[in-house]
């Protein structure tokens, strides 16, 4: 039962009529204001993006998720659609940037740069109309800025966020945009990720017993009943409909150096979006400025971090005599297999610079700016991000750094990285 009450943790104004609350500090209006959000067009009259928490990439294949693959057949879906790594401290500058993974906040940026969650502007702003959000954990209220109503609440199911966002599309004509979320299978995720070593279904997702599959099935029919009920109301034609998750391990939740970790799915359907066509390859930043470009709205972002339009997934396709995406830089695959390698390096060297203090020396060599031309764009530093200018001089500096560690660990003679 949707338990309407609960909602005024979320934000700072009551909406009545919905319920839930609207997103509204003075820093938000300013930034709302200042994208000149307009009502979408060009065939769309409203985007909801249907966010599966913890949605494996292979879970569709794995579990037989029949409404997942019936939208597909309805869109476009990504082959291999990666998301930077999926990391959420909030012992760090990071924190007043967002209080979710950065996965999240980058995708309705549609930049790898952000700023303070109330600064920042989101895919969002863009819109013009009724926008809500309906998420039932309070971990995503970084992203409420510039949202009409917004209802996250951790004792809602899968089942009542569903209802409140069917709910919303009839009561609201003017409902442009949507963020809906379903949060129960991360729940399952994190058992699986945190179980015991002897439980049979322990870091595996899919094992016998665990309690994965029957969740995800479970947020699959969800979908089943979103796409009921989008034609029951007569809004398929002109709603376009993204479904996507933020980084799931077969091991359970999202551990950044496990690459599955990378990989999600990414389904865009709707008016302009090709029926039954897969492309090869697409980033989470690319997410916000193609919904923007077939809606028809604002871009958020127009920055050294941001993403590209996905042409190749139009039904005019721009994207040219080219392999539909074979050509994308793929930045942000390069930025998580550099952290992954970071992290181990790092440890390593820490782990032997004891006996080989030689090590110490270069790692904090590497870290002092008046002594090296280049120190690494990693995880401790997501705050500092936007002083690259560009997400390639992250990439040029990081190749820099690692070329350095991995020639102070031969020079050390401390054994070798294993």
């Amino acid at each position: 039962m949707l338990k309407l009450a609960g909602a005024a943790a979320a934000g700072s104004t009551g909406v009545a009529a919905a319920g839930g609350t609207a997103g509204g500090t003075a820093e938000a209006a300013e930034v709302r204001a200042a994208a000149h959000p307009v009502r979408p067009s060009g065939g769309v009259r409203r985007v909801v993006l249907f966010h599966i928490d913890s949605l494996h990439h292979e879970a569709s294949r794995h579990l037989g998720l029949e409404n997942v693959q019936r939208l597909a057949e309805r869109g476009t879906q990504v082959k291999e659609s990666l998301v930077i790594s999926p990391w959420h401290p909030t012992v760090s500058g990071y924190l007043p940037l967002s209080t979710t993974s950065f996965p999240n906040p980058t995708t309705f940026a549609g930049s790898l740069f952000l700023r303070p969650s109330h600064e920042q502007r989101y895919l969002q702003h863009g819109f013009g109309g009724f926008t809500a959000h309906i998420a039932n954990s309070e971990a995503y209220r970084s992203l409420n800025p510039g949202f009409d109503f917004t209802r996250l609440n951790g004792d809602d199911s899968d089942e009542d966020n569903v209802r409140l966002g069917l709910r919303l599309l009839r009561e609201h004509d003017d409902l442009t945009f949507m963020r809906l979320l379903l949060q129960d299978a991360n729940t399952a995720s994190q058992e699986v990720a945190n179980a015991p070593a002897g439980e049979p279904w322990a870091r595996d997702i899919y094992a016998k017993g665990s309690p994965y599959p029957a969740v995800v099935r479970r947020a699959d029919a969800l979908l089943g009943t979103f796409l009921d009920g989008l034609e029951r109301l007569g809004m398929t034609h002109d709603t376009l409909l993204v479904l996507l998750s933020d980084g799931q391990s077969r091991f359970g939740w999202h551990p950044v150096q496990a690459e599955d970790s990378w990989r999600t799915p990414l389904i865009l359907a709707g008016p302009g979006a090709a029926k039954g066509r897969t492309i090869p390859y697409a980033e989470n930043i690319d997410i916000a400025p193609t919904v923007a470009a077939l809606a028809q709205v604002p871009a958020p972002s127009d920055d050294g971090g941001s993403g590209r339009v996905l042409d190749e997934i139009r039904t005019d396709d721009r994207s040219g005599a080219a392999p539909r995406g074979r050509g994308a830089p793929r930045r942000v695959e390069r930025i998580n297999r550099q952290i992954a390698e970071y992290l181990r390096l790092e440890g390593w060297l820490r782990a032997h610079a004891r006996d080989y203090p030689y090590l110490d020396v270069r790692l904090m060599r590497a870290s002092n700016g008046s002594l090296s031309d280049a120190q690494f764009w990693g995880l401790d530093r997501i705050d500092e991000w936007p002083q690259a200018e560009s997400i390639d001089r992250m990439i040029e500096d990081n190749d820099s750094v690692l070329d350095t560690l991995r020639q102070a660990l031969h020079d050390s003679g401390a054994p070798a990285l294993s």
